[in-house]
């Protein structure tokens, strides 16, 4: 999928309504912007508050914090 936006005053960029909707963005989502030479790459951010409602109920095979952050970061990792 390529799409073309425009930069505008103060270097902002309004990604395409396809794009947004493909990674799921909407309004207050941060990205992650990376520079590889002359490309740049918009990667959706995670936080952790995003993660709400990932515990099962109490004592349902419960996991630490930890786990569950390792294993959303391993799924972010796998989907690049």
């Amino acid at each position: 999928m390529d799409e073309v936006a425009k930069v505008m005053a103060r270097g902002l960029i309004a990604l395409p309504s396809d794009v947004r909707k493909r990674l799921g963005l909407k309004e207050g989502d941060l990205v992650k912007i990376e520079v590889k030479e002359d490309q740049l790459i918009i990667r959706k951010e995670q936080r952790v508050y995003d993660l709400k409602g990932s515990l099962p109920p109490q004592g349902q095979g419960v996991k630490t914090f930890a786990q569950i952050l390792a294993e959303e970061f391993e799924k972010q990792k796998g989907g690049r």
